[in-house]
């Protein structure tokens, strides 16, 4: 009996082994720009940054060091720029599409969109045909 159990302890380490192990490489294989992780730098990951910065949900996982394109330590709109130039074969100061070493930071999970406004409005009233005049007077 022990020796039965002995191996099953050994096969399930050797599963569990492998298991961290190709944790371990796929986190290595992030690149700089694919904010969703998804092996490649496209559009789409531009899009995640700028729905990430207004608030909205980003769906599937997001990646805050590969988005951190410039690698100021935030997220900026200059770091969705610098990806959407480096798609259009426009030269960027920064290795996109290169890998870079992981952090111990694991990726974020999708977020809820915001349900209150960040900033006060900055467009007047207008009346029923969308002029811009004060609809206030009397």
């Amino acid at each position: 009996m022990t020796f039965r159990l002995r191996i099953i302890k050994s096969v399930l380490f050797c599963l569990f082994a492998v298991f961290l192990a190709g944790t371990v490489v796929a986190a290595a294989e992030i690149k700089l720009g694919d904010t969703d992780i998804d092996g490649d730098v496209t559009i789409i990951d531009a899009t995640c940054i700028q729905r990430s910065l207004a608030g909205l949900a980003v769906s599937g996982e997001f990646s805050r060091q590969a988005a951190d394109v410039d690698g100021s330590g935030d997220i900026e709109i200059t770091d969705a720029t610098f990806i959407q130039r480096w798609l259009a074969e426009i030269p960027t100061p920064y290795p996109i599409g290169e890998e870079i070493e992981s952090s111990s930071e694991p990726p974020t999970q999708p977020t809820e969109p915001s349900s209150q406004p960040t900033e006060s409005p900055t467009q007047r009233p207008t009346d029923e045909e969308g002029w811009g005049h004060d609809v206030f007077r009397p």
